[in-house]
């Protein structure tokens, strides 16, 4: 009796320490993806560029309440993401590595708490598949998200940790406040977005009828705390600029954003119902892929399990997915990166789905459905390996991460012997079949993830030229005169460097620099004559006129959008 008591207590130590060892894999594996060479290459997204200004210009100024940008009030955002990165700042110097790190942390550590809250939901098994889809989750890695530095990482680490500490407070009535204490970080994330945890986390509460399980005293502590934190700094903001400020803030970025397509302009095709939802899917058959193969029937299995489900704490990520689904659909504008929070949820139902359907030694329809609808998928749909997602122009340019098969008939013959060859393998042994499909689907998304980390350390043309100018200004201060180089450079909606944000961006951190622009020959020439601490950029076209009437020294020449600059000094520099 003792000896299988023994045996039995050593298999169980024996399973903890394989899922132990399986999640620290996970965690290794999901900072290995949002670390590598984060800081190896420019910045190419508008937002991230216009934050880091941001943040910069808020840790220069001392202004800590009110952000600015150029000198003027910035009201867009909450302050949030510029109070991280202006300390950040402070004590590791401005770099791409420092306007990222928040994003890329935020990413891991919301990968752990959909692991966490996957397995206070189904197990520790649908949790490792659940962090582990989200983790393989392109759009979530690479799009305006745990590589960039944007908020939306930010706010999905807020937003899954704040739904976690509500599924835990039901036993533990004392973890409520902590769970509306990160909502009200949340709201201090982004505007309209921000408030998604409280919503979600009341209309789970509502639907379970778990409303009973806290005191009243439990809830007015909570839901002052969540006040306190949400709103002092918008009251401060109010009473500081006033009428501004709320037109801004609410009426522009909140209601027109939500209700019109004329103040900030997004996916046009995407405002009507049939237009919305094809765009909602097809960005998450994109960023989500491979695992949005078995979208389809991990909804449709999740909404029969409704009724079961809404007796305890499972209905969380249906609610989830559908509600903000519902939001989603009704704003007029919609971007790409709006279907960001949806992704926790979805890996947590496509988790227990995929769990539930390749475990074990047993054939069923789940996983019969599953290998049919992967295999299809996978020679169907085959991924762009010239999609560089570190490059700018990529963003509005219609190349897609995902493409058709150019070789359907191809395709279509070997989906169909594999599905062939898996039934036979599944006959003679359903473990081996069912073991072989999760190490195919673990491999190809994984490499689907890993395979762009090749493009990381890509340098843009402008953080070339300006680091090339800045290696001539570190020592001393210098004013940098363009010539040839229109006033409105960075200006939109024509500037002559795009992003603008981000070509202003390296021409701002680079040190010891003041810009100043001539606009004749003869003021340049008379400059490198008698200039002192001064260097010229220009134009190949211009540099002609002065090269053999003006005397000078050529530092670099480096190519922009399709123009040679040049950079030069006087003679005696």
């Amino acid at each position: 009796m003792m000896f299988k008591s023994a045996c039995k207590n050593q298999a169980i130590s024996s399973y903890f320490k394989k899922i132990n060892l399986l999640f620290l894999s996970l965690i290794a594996f999901s900072s290995f993806i949002m670390l590598y060479h984060l800081g190896n290459n420019s910045l190419h997204t508008v937002d991230e560029a216009l934050y880091a200004t941001i943040s910069r210009e808020m840790l220069i100024t001392g202004d800590w309440i009110t952000p600015h940008l150029k000198g003027k009030p910035y009201f867009n955002k909450p302050p949030l993401k510029f109070w991280l990165t202006a300390v950040s700042f402070r004590f590791f110097g401005t770099s791409e590595w420092v306007v990222r790190f928040w994003s890329a942390a935020s990413a891991v550590a919301c990968i752990i708490f959909t692991f966490l809250l996957a397995k206070e939901l189904f197990g520790t098994k649908e949790a490792l598949w659940s962090g582990f889809s989200l983790a393989t989750c392109f759009h979530f890695i690479y799009e305006h998200c745990a590589k960039t530095g944007e908020m939306d990482a930010i706010l999905l680490f807020f937003l899954v940790s704040s739904l976690y500490f509500l599924i835990r407070s039901e036993k533990n009535p004392r973890l409520l406040p902590i769970s509306l204490f990160i909502m009200g970080l949340g709201s201090l994330t982004k505007n309209f977005a921000g408030f998604l945890p409280l919503g979600i986390g009341f209309l789970y509460l509502s639907v379970t009828g778990k409303w009973g399980k806290y005191s009243a005293s439990e809830i007015i502590r909570s839901v002052l705390l969540f006040l306190v934190i949400s709103s002092g700094w918008v009251i401060a903001m109010i009473l500081l600029h006033r009428i501004a400020f709320v037109n801004e803030f609410f009426s522009h970025q909140v209601y027109e954003r939500a209700t019109s397509m004329k103040y900030f302009p997004g996916v046009g095709k995407a405002q009507s119902l049939a237009g919305g939802m094809f765009f909602i899917g097809k960005n998450i058959l994109k960023g989500f892929y491979p695992w949005s193969l078995l979208l389809l029937p991990s909804l449709i299995w999740s909404f029969f399990q409704i009724p079961q489900w809404r007796k305890d704490s499972r209905i969380l990520p249906v609610l989830w997915f559908v509600s903000f689904g519902i939001i989603l659909l009704f704003l007029k504008n919609k971007l790409p990166w709006y279907v960001l929070p949806m992704y926790p949820a979805l890996s947590i139902l496509v988790g227990k789905f995929f769990g539930d359907a390749f475990s074990g030694a047993r054939i069923s329809w789940k996983n019969m459905l599953s290998c049919v609808i992967l295999f299809c998928g996978l020679f169907f749909l085959i991924p762009n390996h010239t999609y560089n997602p570190f490059v700018s122009k990529v963003k509005g340019s219609g190349i897609s991460i995902l493409i058709l098969n150019p070789n359907l008939a191809f395709a279509f013959l070997l989906a169909g012997c594999s599905i062939v060859i898996w039934i036979f393998a599944a006959r003679k042994s359903p473990r081996l079949a069912n073991y072989s499909m999760v190490a195919l689907v673990s491999v190809y998304a994984a490499a689907f993830v890993i395979l762009p980390l090749r493009f990381a350390s890509h340098k843009s043309e402008i953080q070339k030229l300006t680091t090339a100018i800045a290696q001539h200004t570190q020592t001393s201060k210098q004013t940098l005169y363009f010539w040839g180089i229109p006033r409105n450079v960075f200006i939109p909606p024509y500037p002559l460097w795009k992003p603008a944000k981000i070509a202003r961006w390296y021409f701002d951190i680079m040190p010891n620099t003041k810009i100043s622009f001539l606009y004749s020959k003869q003021e340049i020439c008379r400059k490198l004559r008698v200039g002192r601490d001064c260097l010229f950029l220009m134009p190949r076209r211009y540099y002609r006129q002065i090269k053999f009437t003006c005397p000078h020294r050529v530092l670099t020449a480096r190519r922009v959008r399709g123009n040679t600059y040049i950079l030069v000094s006087p003679v005696g520099k």
